[in-house]
């Protein structure tokens, strides 16, 4: 026992060092002191990519390491998992999409590397969701978009938004194409940055993409364009807790017909109404409600186009990214109701 405590408080003290330097590292580089002596992030990061443990090891260090988890091993299953499996990931992949997003690890010296995402693993298999759905997506597609492509998360990236570049949104709009995409669709994120160099424009800019896509997209099933909320006055990001594990909300948004022709509105409407509907049913609370706007927000090319806002900018890119892996459930179980009807 004594030897598995100090096995215990060696690996707890490691991986806590581990996430010190990222942390540390992000912060500097955000800085930018130039007096500052620059860490040699390669030397840092680049082991942990190779980093390979399994679910039962994991488990075992996360007991080992919290007398808390150790006494409740047996009683709480679902809480223990997300502790054992997903926080730890939550958190290093978190800071490492920061240093991505800001330019980073592209500057790095020595030899080039990239943070790829763990292969696709079946849904059927994670969440037992039935097969008919790679089935029924197969040979069609998905595709996001953000119109205000620098909207960003504050506790992240320190600011609501990261003007001429690409915010943390964009993050998650990869993360929700990816996410239906293991579903079986074919999913496209486009970056495009549509609020630079002029934010006034950013509709005109996205409206061009959204015709581009219409043109080359004889397949689309759902096209979305990501945002992330702002509410003056709010100090913290609402979130719901699904499986353990905070989530941010999602506002579906729907232009009307009150300023411009819009044939296809009350159709958008009715698809957004579905998505609602099933979201409650799997995940109470997840989607927040829908909202009916004037402006049609790019939808008018597509009946099923909907503008989603994955929190506001005082949530977490974990709580946002999360969120958008529940709505890749949502969704496809929309839309395979909708085959049925």
């Amino acid at each position: 026992m004594r030897w598995r405590n100090l096995w215990a408080f060696i690996k707890g003290i490691i991986l806590m060092q581990l996430f010190l330097l990222v942390l540390i590292a992000g912060v500097t580089w955000d800085i930018g002191l130039d007096s500052f002596e620059k860490p040699d992030l390669t030397a840092m990061l680049l082991p942990i990519s190779y980093v390979r443990i399994n679910e039962q090891s994991a488990t075992r260090l996360m007991s080992w390491s919290s007398s808390s988890l150790a006494m409740s091993v047996q009683s709480d299953r679902s809480f223990l998992e997300y502790f054992s499996r997903r926080m730890p990931e939550d958190m290093m992949v978190s800071n490492l999409r920061v240093l991505a997003s800001r330019g980073v690890l592209s500057r790095l010296p020595g030899p080039n590397f990239a943070i790829q995402d763990a292969a696709p693993v079946s849904r059927t298999e994670e969440n037992d969701i039935d097969n008919r759905y790679s089935e029924k997506l197969k040979g069609h597609s998905v595709v996001v978009y953000c119109t205000h492509s620098a909207e960003s998360y504050i506790p992240d990236s320190g600011k609501a938004r990261l003007d001429g570049e690409s915010g943390l949104v964009g993050m998650v709009a990869r993360a929700l194409a990816d996410d239906i995409g293991r579903y079986g669709a074919r999913t496209e994120y486009i970056d495009t940055l549509h609020d630079c160099p002029d934010y006034n424009l950013s509709y005109t800019r996205s409206r061009e993409t959204v015709k581009t896509v219409m043109e080359s997209h004889e397949d689309l099933l759902a096209l979305f364009d990501i945002h992330r909320d702002s509410i003056p006055g709010q100090e913290d990001g609402e979130t719901i807790t699904i499986n353990h594990r905070p989530s941010a909300r999602i506002l579906i948004i729907v232009g009307s017909n009150e300023r411009k022709p819009h044939p296809h509105w009350r159709e958008n409407q009715a698809f957004a109404e579905k998505l609602c509907k099933v979201g409650e049913e799997i995940y109470p609370g997840l989607i927040k409600g829908l909202k009916v706007k004037a402006g049609t927000y790019n939808q008018e090319y597509f009946p099923h186009s909907l503008l989603l806002e994955f929190g506001s900018d005082r949530n977490t890119l974990a709580e946002a990214t999360y969120a958008a892996e529940l709505f890749a459930e949502v969704l496809v179980r929309t839309l395979d109701e909708e085959t049925k009807s």
